[in-house]
């Protein structure tokens, strides 16, 4: 069976069961140990290849497959800087009014946030309904200028509907911009596949 990355994506975010605060714990430290120094100055990382030999060998340290689910189903030429978690992917799927099909997935990511927070976040996620968001995102937005995928029409509709959701599911919540210690939205992100007809 050949699998497309997308498809993968969608299995692997699927297959994602909420880690123990202990393992997520472990999981931070290991990360925080292993880190590369160039990474922690700012720099850019290694090559992309290097990135699956430091999974499979926290992987063989750990013997949690969830961790390493957990990481695989996320953006993996992101980073996330210390004290960020991102959740799990949220589908975005539209038709442009040319024909052309969008497959995307949408994350949020959390600052400060306890392990409560990102499980209340990913709960909601995953318990919602997704069918024909995109699309109603897509017919709601406006046209943007080169902007031929409307990617940039969609996001400006879905940016604000994350922002009510995290609300709701993690009360006191800071938006994008606040400062502070609290739990706070630091980042959003949408990225596409696109299919033509």
């Amino acid at each position: 069976m050949n699998m497309d990355d997308l498809e993968l994506d969608q299995l692997l975010s699927a297959s994602i069961a909420p880690l123990s605060a202990s393992v997520m714990r472990e999981t931070r430290t290991l990360a925080a140990s292993t880190k590369p120094a160039r990474l922690r100055r700012g720099r850019m990382p290694r090559p992309r290849w290097a990135i699956p030999v430091i999974v499979a060998g926290a992987l063989a340290l750990t013997g949690a497959a969830s961790i390493a689910t957990a990481q695989l189903s996320v953006w993996p030429w992101v980073t996330l800087p210390d004290g960020f978690e991102r959740t799990i992917r949220i589908p975005i799927e539209y038709t442009t009014d040319e024909g052309h099909t969008e497959e995307c997935g949408a994350y949020i990511e959390l600052r400060n946030a306890g392990d409560r927070d990102l499980a209340a976040l990913n709960a909601a996620i995953h318990t919602r309904d997704w069918t024909g968001f995109g699309q109603e995102l897509y017919e709601r937005g406006t046209v943007v200028p080169d902007d031929p995928d409307s990617e940039m029409r969609v996001s400006n509709e879905l940016y604000p509907v994350l922002v009510e959701m995290t609300r709701a599911a993690v009360p006191g919540v800071l938006t994008l911009g606040e400062s502070g210690d609290t739990v706070a939205i630091g980042a959003m992100g949408l990225s596409c596949r696109v299919d033509t007809p």
